[in-house]
C-alpha cells in the first residue's frame, strides 16, 4: 500500500509577522529555507520513499519542494490544484 507525505512550506515573513497568507505568493524566509533542508534531512535519516514530489506553484512551496527534491534525489513538479486557498481582501492582514 502507498503513503502519502505532507510537508508544510517554511516559514515566510507573513508567518513571522502572524498575516493571513492564501494564494499570495510570498517567499521563504532564510529560516525558513534551513527548515525546509531539514525536512529533507529528516525524510532521508527517516529511510522514507517517495515517487515523486507535487508541489503549488506559488515560490515558497515550490523552494520547499525544491531543496528537499535535490537532497533526496526524489522527482518534483508543480500541481496547480494544490494551489492555496484565496483570502480576497483579508489577505496580508493581521491574523
Amino acid at each position: 500500500m502507498g503513503h502519502f507525505y505532507f510537508i508544510r512550506h517554511g516559514e515566510t515573513v507573513w508567518n513571522v509577522e502572524n498575516k493571513i497568507c492564501g494564494a499570495t505568493d510570498i517567499g521563504l524566509t532564510e529560516t525558513g529555507r534551513r527548515q525546509a533542508e531539514e525536512a529533507g534531512l529528516r525524510f532521508l535519516e527517516e529511510g522514507l520513499q517517495a515517487d515523486e514530489i507535487l508541489h503549488s506553484p506559488l515560490s515558497r512551496a515550490a523552494d520547499t519542494a525544491r531543496c528537499i527534491s535535490a537532497l533526496t534525489g526524489i522527482p518534483l513538479r508543480p500541481e496547480p490544484r494544490l494551489t492555496e486557498q484565496n483570502f480576497g481582501r483579508f489577505e496580508s492582514t493581521p491574523r
